[in-house]
């Protein structure tokens, strides 16, 4: 376990780390000097090599410091913390709706093996698991009803506005 979670960690570390897109700029603005991103990249550790990065990184978690948000600028064990109110109980739900649900019908497709039963429950419970996961996926990545990012300058301000309720992200609607 140790060593898949050790894994696990060097891989999101890698991945982020590899991505497109400086967080310093994004910070920062694109309308940040060079200079000024060169400081907040060194204050930040991003200048040095990411092994030396990922070794800073796993000291300060295991220490508790998970770093801070570079969105909300806030500590990032705060934000987990948080929202673990919410996450939690309905984390708690789904694993015991899953388990009153899968129980029962993996004991009815073991014991009707290869006949209807068999391919029904496998069926619908492929079809569950795929939609759920679609719907997870279409939430996390539609467009918010903000026009434009707040760190992005070069869009045009908030007009015209969206349809539906104003962002508090970055305009407030005019009627």
């Amino acid at each position: 376990m140790v060593a898949t979670l050790l894994f696990v960690s060097v891989l999101v570390f890698v991945v982020v780390r590899v991505l497109p897109g400086d967080p310093a700029i994004v910070m920062l603005g694109l309308d940040a000097s060079p200079d000024t991103v060169a400081r907040l990249r060194a204050s930040m550790g991003l200048d040095r090599p990411l092994p030396v990065q990922y070794m800073e990184w796993m000291g300060a978690a295991l220490q508790g410091n998970l770093g801070r948000s570079i969105q909300y600028d806030v500590p990032v064990a705060g934000l987990i913390l948080s929202r673990l109110a919410v996450t939690l109980p309905l984390t708690l739900m789904a694993a015991a709706l899953m388990a009153f649900a899968a129980v029962p019908l993996g004991v009815y497709a073991a014991t009707h093996h290869r006949r209807w039963g068999d391919y029904l429950t496998w069926g619908g419970s492929h079809q569950a698991v795929s939609t759920a996961g679609d719907r997870a996926w279409a939430g996390r990545s539609s467009p918010s009803s903000c026009p434009r990012s707040p760190w992005d300058s070069s869009s045009s301000p908030c007009s015209p506005a969206p349809p539906g309720p104003p962002c508090s992200k970055c305009c407030a609607r005019s009627t």
